[in-house]
């Protein structure tokens, strides 16, 4: 009865948005409300019955909300649950949500590749090759901190993607709670090592003289700031697990623009050298970080930190670390490997460095369609995995197989095309153009094998089979620096262009094969956190 009038009152004097609106602000804000009124209203009646007044005005709405919510056939957190922010993969045409998916996704992978871009740009404009030369080289020990990060975050989506598809709400809160201790452990682990070893390792790369000093302190700002780095790709990976790619789209939209902003004004405004270029990126990452977790909690108040919650379970944290050190494993390896091919390269002098760096960022340009699609697959099948729906994982993958062949048809001609406009966009010297525009012809023919790499990778880490992914990792290692060595011996520089291809399709194959066996349908079923 009390709470019928409570209802009653509240909607005779409030709309029922109004009402909405105005609980949400007050119930966050009542704490420090009453605390200001407890303090004023010591030695004052007028600010004692206001803060009698302030909490009798949020219990009728409050009531107001309860009542309306247990009408609708809401209870509790689950009112924060909109289909716009949490998608269900396990059941409706596969073909649609792939793509809805994805698109987000690599519309904020091409942002972040073109502030890339930027960054290569401005830096060389303002500061010359030395310094291009030094943030290409930097760039692939920065991968390596990034794969870490990024390697990791993969075990939460594996974990609360299949929660979510399980319909084990509960869990999904527990496993979010319990990644920000593994988030924050990993973010103290990355920073420590990284700032220790920064110059052993690029010296260990070879990396030539003149622009080594600048290398160093490019990593080592990197390397200082990579907690907004974990921030972003932290609740990136929860909101993704959930079926929402357009959030961290808009995000990342959002660090990418500040990082060009941030690289004008402190390489080309503020003479900071090379080391202006690093704090831009570190700044544009920290905001974008914070400001996506401050969303994520806005939109699903069921991921805001509270005490009771905010404990770690320690079931759920060795299931992250199953799935994601595995990735990190299989990342950092591969990265690497990379840093070997970098260190051969480095080997050919300053002009040939330039190019590279170029064509590396061109060539993880044009991943990009594989990483989009190969994200949206692994968390269709990460909550169909959850349903124990097989078939819907097999349909997904062959959908989402086709999906990449089309993509690679567009994109590969594209690079091969306009590979002389873009190298002229970074650097002036001709040589340096001649060697990029070579590497461009051989490699974007040969894209859409990293892109079915990609597929295979982030499916089979979603159904559990992580040993597998690891081998593939290892498969390119070997292959990436065997041929390296073999093939700079055999054809100097120009052989060193033929050794990502090759590894792409060889790691493609062995995870192919893999599919193909069907050894990780026996996965579905027993990976499933309980």
């Amino acid at each position: 009865m009390a709470d019928g009038i409570s209802c009653r009152y509240a909607k005779k004097y409030i709309n029922t948005e109004a009402c909405i609106l105005f609980v949400s602000i007050i119930h966050e804000k009542n704490i420090i409300c009453d605390t200001i009124l407890q303090f004023l209203g010591r030695k004052s009646l007028f600010f004692q019955n206001g803060m009698r007044y302030n909490t009798s005005i949020v219990k009728k709405c409050q009531d107001y909300l309860r009542w309306k919510h247990k009408k609708q056939g809401l209870k509790g957190e689950e009112m924060s649950m909109k289909k716009e922010v949490m998608v269900d993969m396990t059941s409706g045409r596969i073909a649609p949500q792939i793509l809805r998916f994805a698109m987000p996704v690599l519309l904020g992978l091409v942002f972040q590749r073109i502030y890339n871009f930027a960054d290569s740009y401005i830096v060389g404009h303002f500061l010359g090759d030395n310094a291009l030369a030094a943030v290409s080289v930097a760039g692939v020990g920065m991968y390596l901190v990034f794969s870490l990060i990024i390697g990791l975050t993969t075990g939460v989506t594996v974990v609360m993607s299949q929660y979510y598809g399980a319909k084990e709400e509960d869990k999904v809160v527990k496993t979010f709670f319990s990644s920000i201790f593994i988030a924050l452990g990993m973010t103290i682990l990355v920073t420590v090592i990284g700032l220790l070893m920064t110059r052993p390792l690029l010296i260990v790369l070879q990396t030539p003289a003149e622009v080594l000093d600048a290398a160093v302190l490019y990593l080592r700002i990197i390397c200082a700031g990579s907690v907004g780095t974990m921030l972003y790709n932290w609740i990136s990976a929860v909101l993704r697990s959930l079926g929402n790619s357009v959030v961290p789209l808009i995000f990342l939209g959002i660090s990418s623009l500040l990082n060009i902003v941030f690289d004008i004004l402190f390489v080309a405004v503020i003479p900071m050298g090379v080391g202006g270029a690093a704090f831009a990126t570190v700044l544009a990452q920290i905001i974008s970080g914070v400001a996506c977790l401050l969303y994520a909690w806005k939109i699903l108040p069921m991921l805001r930190i509270r005490r009771d919650k905010l404990k770690l379970d320690t079931y759920i944290g060795k299931q992250m670390l199953v799935y994601g050190l595995p990735a990190a494993l299989q990342m950092s390896i591969i990265s690497i490997s990379d840093m070997t091919l970098q260190a051969v390269v480095n080997t050919y002098g300053t002009t040939l460095v330039v190019a590279y760096g170029v064509c590396i960022k061109v060539e993880g340009l044009g991943m990009q369609v594989g990483d989009a699609l190969g994200t949206a697959l692994g968390t269709f099948t990460g909550q169909n995995t959850g349903a124990k729906n097989i078939e819907r994982i097999k349909a997904g993958f062959r959908t989402t197989f086709l999906l990449n062949a089309i993509g690679y048809a567009v994109v590969s001609p594209l690079i091969f095309l306009l590979a002389p406009a873009i190298m002229r966009m970074f650097t002036d010297s001709q040589e340096a153009i001649g060697y990029g525009v070579e590497y461009m012809h051989i490699f974007a023919p040969f894209l859409i094998g990293v892109g079915t790499l990609n597929l295979f990778h982030n499916m089979l880490r979603a159904v559990g089979d992580v040993k597998i992914t690891i081998w593939m990792g290892i498969s390119e290692v070997i292959t990436r620096i065997g041929f390296a060595f073999w093939f700079s011996c055999l054809w100097g520089y120009w052989g060193l262009w033929w050794v990502s291809p090759i590894t792409w399709w060889c790691a493609a194959g062995l995870g192919g094969l893999r599919y193909l066996s069907g050894v990780w349908k026996k996965k579905i079923g027993t990976t499933i956190p309980s």
